[in-house]
């Protein structure tokens, strides 16, 4: 009996084994053409030491994944155990909810009254002055000014700095909440005693997390949101559609979509794929992402009517297009021969866009366009992207794939990391004051390498691309073990991925949806199957 248990434990699963290979050959291409990007900073004609590399990459991650994927299996295989006091602990929302507290204000204290940068600037000088825009989520810029304001109001100076704590004060127990209630989320759905301590202790310790909460920027809340948005996804799965979790679905969606801007356009994505996928639900399935899209229009709409806010210009959709065309002109200046129409001519009135082009960031070639003629020739400049780009498919991918680096290949160099600077706002100054100055040079340090205590490898914890990868494998190990509630949860994240891939630069702020959301779904895969909460 011990022998057939042995064996059976030593057979290769083709499945498994033919999953990790594919993966192991995408993450290969990555390695390989993302080298080759940031040594050379361009592609090279591909030779035999290219193919050689591919080779041996994908056997290194094919073999890696395929002993991680494996291990996995054997915890699933595991019968599940009798919840330890340790267990009680780590799944009690309210302890986490204090532990994570505890854990992050005296970081908070460090950077006194928190984090506000240019977009946040920009957002309270909209609400100060009812001149709103869609350009930034009109929810995050009415709290994020009413909070201000407040503080303004109470300050006998006029000074906005309470105001800015105030808000900050009110995400972090906001962000606190969500990470507690997935943390509870995880011990009601059976999730390893020894996984939920890593998750807890990941959002606790590692300090990538800490200064975000106290940061201005709506992709906090948003990040957070996205994390209980793909937990109720997968309940919804498991437990089916029940009033009360459709209502909490509904409403956490629409509020996630709210607080940015490409949340609509990540679940649009996902649809064709539920789709595919949610065999035997795929009406109700669909026809609920389907009822969230609209009511957030809906509800979006009303708020541009109610505060007769303007439509944001769409040189943000067209970041890339524009990028492209700006490489190519740099690498080909009688590109420009293909632009029979003058349209580079009519949107750049005295800038050449290969002079403003920077590899990295889509800002210096989007800031000269005159924004009201973009929106009338908008037809022109796809045409011309489209003709132009057949003959320079090179600097076109070039382009695509030298600015999201950072969202592809892990150890890559990122524009920005964190920003702890505070802008300040004309007559409503906000001083800044550090309780704790070691551990604000602690954190400052840090922000430069992203390395804990100067320990090799930590980098990953804060790296988008490794958070990507943990993605994409755990949603193709999601497929083999066929979890379609986590497929779908995993999916999302992907689409939102895609999103920031179209965006103008590659940030991490862009991506905590998924440095939120990762950890807990990878802990859900190793559900023992023998366990209640088990998808079937």
């Amino acid at each position: 009996m011990e022998q057939q248990t042995v064996k059976r434990r030593l057979r290769i699963d083709r499945r498994l084994l033919c999953l990790a290979i594919i993966l192991g050959l995408f993450f290969s291409i990555l390695t390989v053409t993302g080298g080759e990007l940031r040594t050379h900073g361009e592609f090279q004609a591909f030779s035999w030491m290219n193919a050689v590399m591919l080779l041996v990459w994908m056997l290194v991650y094919g073999a890696a994944l395929y002993l991680l994927f494996s291990l996995a299996n054997l915890q699933a295989n595991r019968s599940p155990k009798k919840e330890s006091l340790l267990g009680r602990i780590t799944g009690n929302g309210f302890l986490v909810f204090l532990l994570l507290l505890f854990c992050w204000v005296p970081v908070w204290l460090a950077f006194w009254p928190g984090h506000f940068s240019a977009d946040s600037l920009t957002q309270f000088y909209s609400y100060y002055n009812e001149d709103h825009s869609t350009h930034h989520p009109l929810i995050h810029t009415l709290v994020l000014g009413a909070c201000l304001m407040l503080g303004i109001d109470l300050s006998p100076e006029g000074y906005a700095t309470n105001g800015l704590a105030l808000y900050c004060g009110i995400q972090m127990v906001v962000v606190a909440g969500c990470v507690a209630y997935a943390c509870w989320w995880m011990k009601r759905r059976g999730v390893p005693v020894w996984a939920r301590l890593i998750v807890t202790l990941l959002f606790a310790l590692n300090p990538f997390y800490a200064p975000w909460t106290f940061y201005s920027q709506k992709d906090v809340i948003f990040g957070v949101l996205v994390m209980v948005f793909c937990l109720q996804l997968v309940d919804l799965w498991r437990f089916g559609m029940k009033p009360l979790r459709l209502i909490s679905f509904v409403l956490i969606a629409v509020l996630m979509m709210l607080f940015r801007n490409n949340g609509i356009y990540a679940l649009a994505l996902l649809i064709p794929f539920v789709l595919w996928w949610a065999k035997g639900k795929r009406i109700g399935m669909t026809a609920l992402l389907a009822g969230c899209m609209a009511l957030y229009i809906a509800v979006n709409s009303l708020m541009v009517n109610v505060l007769d806010a303007e439509k944001g210009s769409n040189v943000e959709i067209l970041s890339v297009p524009l990028q492209q065309i700006a490489r190519t002109l740099k690498v080909d200046p009688d590109a420009v021969a293909v632009d029979t129409e003058g349209v580079i001519e009519t949107l750049y009135w005295d800038v050449n866009p290969a002079d403003a082009y920077h590899e990295m960031i889509s800002d210096p070639v989007k800031w000269p366009v005159d924004y009201e003629l973009l929106d009338e020739n908008i037809p022109g400049l796809l045409s011309l992207w489209f003709r132009m780009g057949a003959g320079h498919l090179k600097p076109y991918a070039e382009a695509f794939l030298i600015q999201n680096q950072p969202y592809l290949l892990p150890y890559s160099e990122m524009l920005y990391h964190f920003d702890f600077s505070v802008n300040q706002i004309e007559w409503f100054p906000i001083e800044q004051t550090s309780f704790l100055p070691q551990l604000r040079a602690a954190y400052e340090t840090y922000d430069q390498s992203l390395r804990f205590l100067n320990i090799p490898g930590t980098h990953l914890f804060a790296d988008a691309a490794f958070y990507v990868w943990l993605c994409i494998a755990g949603f193709g190990y999601a497929c083999y073990r066929q979890k379609r509630g986590l497929m779908m949860a995993l999916g999302f994240l992907l689409a939102i991925w895609i999103t920031c891939l179209l965006g103008p630069v590659a940030i991490m702020r862009y991506m905590l949806g998924l440095f939120y959301t990762v950890p807990v779904l990878i802990a859900c895969l190793l559900i023992p199957q023998g366990s209640p909460f088990e998808e079937k």
